[in-house]
């Protein structure tokens, strides 16, 4: 027997190379992410600061800035670990008390 389609079901379609392109954010500055008072905004601001210096940096400063991206890169990875089970625990529908199931019906 042929399925159905359900009366609300919307059609796919492909999505338009400009639709793409205007859902991509532009990176925000040092200056922008400190504005907005977003740490994780500003930590990824820093670490862009830090990975272009470091493609121009004298060879004996390369170890410093490398060293001050891995960390920042530790830091912004736990933020967004943060933020993504924080994320997670938001999505609960509906905070109810546990109680002891008693046994009867559903």
């Amino acid at each position: 027997m042929p399925r159905r389609k359900p009366a609300s079901a919307t059609p796919l379609r492909v999505v338009a190379p400009e639709e793409r392109e205007s859902q991509l954010t532009k990176p925000l500055t040092l200056l922008e992410a400190v504005e907005s008072g977003d740490i994780l905004d500003i930590m990824l601001a820093q670490r862009r600061i830090i990975a272009e210096s470091l493609m121009s940096a004298a060879d004996n400063t390369r170890p410093q800035y490398s060293n001050e991206l891995n960390k920042l890169n530790k830091l912004i990875n736990e933020e967004q670990a943060r933020r993504s089970t924080e994320a997670a625990d938001a999505s609960v529908v509906a905070h109810l008390e546990v109680e002891a199931w008693d046994g009867t019906g559903y």
